[in-house]
């Protein structure tokens, strides 16, 4: 599996940011930034304390793919997610009588 570029995990959370309804402004844009740059760094510190303790990088997804987990993950922390609305997948059913005249 070919690992992703910075640029990549940016793009996706900023999609995702928008498509869930998060007007973004400059100041969300930055706010977007940092959480990303916080991600990078927990991501840094947990490569720096796998290789510290001698666990084979074989075994870890590669660095693209954790950040942008990474990233998904804070998005609460960061930004108000509107809640999602699921609409009724059709109308309510209600018995009724479609005319028919009792037998007997």
């Amino acid at each position: 599996m070919e690992d992703i570029s910075f640029q990549q995990v940016f793009s996706r959370v900023y999609n995702y940011l928008c498509e869930a309804g998060v007007e973004m402004t400059s100041d969300r844009c930055r706010q977007l930034l940092q959480l990303i740059d916080d991600a990078v760094a927990e991501v840094g510190e947990s490569a720096d304390r796998n290789a510290v303790s001698g666990q084979s990088s074989g075994s870890r997804p590669l660095a693209g793919h954790r950040l942008l987990a990474n990233a998904m993950d804070k998005l609460p922390e960061y930004f108000a997610l509107p809640e999602a609305s699921i609409p009724a997948s059709g109308p309510s059913l209600c018995r009724g009588s479609i005319g028919y005249s009792r037998r007997g």
